[in-house]
């Protein structure tokens, strides 16, 4: 048996937000370990939040546990691990995800793990299962880096996987589905990927290191089949596509619609989008086969700050990205980005006044966070700009670069008047009283001062 471990950590968007969603990667990793015959075990800790005595009886068979973080879950991943070796001495443990990509030899230093997946982790743990379970050595095992006798072998990069229509559909089935919720409500939503790689290469992004630069797509069919499917045999009734950039591909993304449309399904989604990716026959289109809403990265309203995040977009193009998404009748969600090492206060005020005056339906701020693998990430520990490397800060809610003018006290209070003065402007208020959603006024604003 497998088992496939998803660590419970202090995440805001589960803790603060109520959002939890199911781990699509472990679902990923599940369904191609079982379409080759293996049982396969999942634990959304996250959400299950077990008893240490009761998650050791649920994998004490396996012989293989995998363990996967981002940067903000990376260290409970270390005390999960640590704590099954301690208990199961002999259980071959392996960490992934993108943290543990980014910093592979850091994560194998530790004397409880015994491999580490770089990458995409689908067909190198499934070949990592077929030679344990037949007693044959991991050498040439692309994609890991493991220890054997007290060495360490680093089998090199695996290839990014290309005909991604070969990947079985993730193994939601073996999820706690009771478990998950979005802002308190039963899960009626379900994350779906369509397309793996961007290839614009932000400086602050790690998943287009992550997933590659070159854009991956299954074919439409596929796509919509996984949508059908998720819609008969789990009761979706929303789609969240969490592709970087789902509307790369202006054809492609057409043919979805009209596939969607074709077999009538009904379904409302949702992805995120870049300003300059959008075409208004196009989103006319997307409104047609059930989109609700589209996630647009903004981050700044100043043009040296966008050009420091090499963002390659100008405030015209979002002016009228916005503007076309909304007469398409599509809702808005616009993301900004505060605390860039030379930001000063009257950027991050510039950037309010222009999120209140583009006027998404909503907004999102958050502070820049150099996550491990990124340019901004080796800039600032070149340069000496890193607060602290104790990943459990990393959420996007809390400082952790230098500010040459402002303390990290003080971004964090712009932080929480970004959020107060765009969700309590009088045209946001106006505009949720006319849709009948006051209570998420009341919702963000209590949730705001929770924050830290």
């Amino acid at each position: 048996m497998i088992a496939l471990i998803n660590p419970n950590a202090s995440v805001e968007v589960v803790s603060q937000l109520g959002i939890a969603t199911p781990p699509l990667g472990l679902g990923y990793l599940a369904s191609t370990l079982r379409e080759r015959g293996f049982k396969v075990r999942i634990i959304d800790d996250l959400v299950e939040r077990l008893e240490f005595s009761e998650l050791i009886d649920r994998i004490k068979d396996a012989l293989i546990v995998g363990i996967t973080s981002t940067t903000p879950t990376f260290n409970s991943a270390l005390k999960y691990a640590c704590s099954i070796k301690k208990r199961l001495p002999d259980v071959f443990i392996i960490l992934g995800g993108v943290h543990a990509t980014f910093m592979p030899h850091r994560v194998i230093k530790s004397e409880c793990v015994d491999a580490v997946c770089v990458g995409e982790g689908e067909y190198t743990l499934a070949e990592v299962a077929e030679r344990m379970s037949s007693e044959r050595s991991l050498k040439g095992v692309k994609g890991l880096i493991y220890k054997e006798n007290g060495m360490v072998f680093n089998n090199g990069k695996r290839e990014f996987i290309e005909d991604l229509d070969a990947l079985p559909f993730p193994a939601f089935d073996l999820m706690p589905l009771e478990k998950y919720t979005v802002l308190g409500h039963k899960l009626e939503q379900f994350p779906m990927i369509t397309s793996r790689g961007c290839p614009f290469g932000c400086r602050y992004c790690s998943s287009s290191l992550f997933l590659g630069r070159k854009f991956r797509a299954r074919s439409p069919k596929n796509v919509v089949d996984e949508i059908e499917w998720l819609l008969n045999d789990f009761g979706a009734r929303h789609i969240a596509f969490g592709d970087d950039t789902f509307t790369l591909n202006r054809k492609r993304v057409i043919e979805i619609c009209n596939e969607i449309i074709e077999r009538k399904l009904d379904v409302n989604w949702s992805c995120s989008s870049r300003v300059d990716t959008i075409s208004p026959e196009m989103l006319e289109r997307m409104k047609m086969a059930g989109c609700v809403a589209i996630y647009y990265g903004v981050e700044s309203a100043s043009s040296e700050i966008l050009k420091y995040y090499r963002k390659r977009i100008d405030l015209e193009k979002v002016k009228r990205a916005v503007k076309l998404t909304k007469k398409a009748g599509i809702e808005t969600i616009c993301s900004f980005i505060i605390g860039s090492p030379f930001e000063r206060r009257e950027d991050i005020k510039k950037t309010l006044k222009f999120a209140i005056k583009l006027n998404p339906d909503y907004a999102q701020f958050s502070v820049l966070t150099p996550y491990p693998g990124t340019e901004i990430y080796y800039e600032a520990k070149e340069k000496g700009l890193l607060l602290t490397e104790n990943f459990d800060n990393y959420t996007a809610g809390k400082p952790v670069l230098k500010n040459i003018y402002m303390s990290p006290q003080e971004i964090i209070r712009l932080l929480r008047y970004c959020y107060l003065r765009f969700y309590l402007s009088p045209r946001f208020i106006w505009n949720q009283i006319k849709k009948k959603r006051i209570g998420i006024i009341l919702d963000v604003v209590r949730k705001v001062f929770q924050k830290n």
